[in-house]
């Protein structure tokens, strides 16, 4: 039987002939250091912090499970009270069924924190955590003092 000769001889033999992977394209958090002030380089920092950190992360996702829930009480005694729902949607369901509208606004709410939670290596994930967290946390606010306001506590 013939031996094969060798064809590469001056590179090394792990290394692929083709690659289908641009060579500067960047993969994840392989980002260039952020331009700008200093609000930038702490967003970019919290990202990469909820990144590093699993309990962080694990602490995020809960706050949004919390705040959502305390939203669906908060808008349930507001509606009580003589409130209207600015959703569509969820005034379509409060009108039809207070439990489904209920276990749907849970279940959305749950779902969004188990699909960051699959996506975490990914920059964009960590973004719409931190975004969805702060959102939900001024939505409870106004929620609180507009209760303060009807007179619901």
């Amino acid at each position: 039987m013939a031996e094969t000769q060798e064809r590469r001889s001056d590179f090394d033999r792990r290394t692929r002939l083709v690659s289908l992977r641009y060579p500067e394209r960047r993969l994840g958090y392989q980002r260039r250091l952020p331009q700008g002030g200093r609000v930038r380089r702490a967003y970019h920092a919290s990202l990469e912090g909820l990144r590093d950190n699993t309990r962080a992360l694990v602490l995020a996702l809960l706050a949004i499970i919390w705040l959502n829930s305390a939203d669906l009480y908060l808008t349930a005694h507001a509606l009580d009270a003589g409130a209207i729902e600015a959703n569509p949607v969820m005034a379509r369901l409060f009108e039809s069924n207070e439990m489904l509208a209920g276990a749907l606004k849970i279940a959305v709410g749950s779902g969004v924190a188990l699909g960051i939670w699959m996506l975490r290596r990914y920059r964009q994930a960590m973004a719409a955590a931190l975004f969805i967290v702060v959102l939900m946390s001024g939505l409870v606010v106004y929620q609180v003092r507009l209760a303060y306001v009807l007179g619901v506590f």
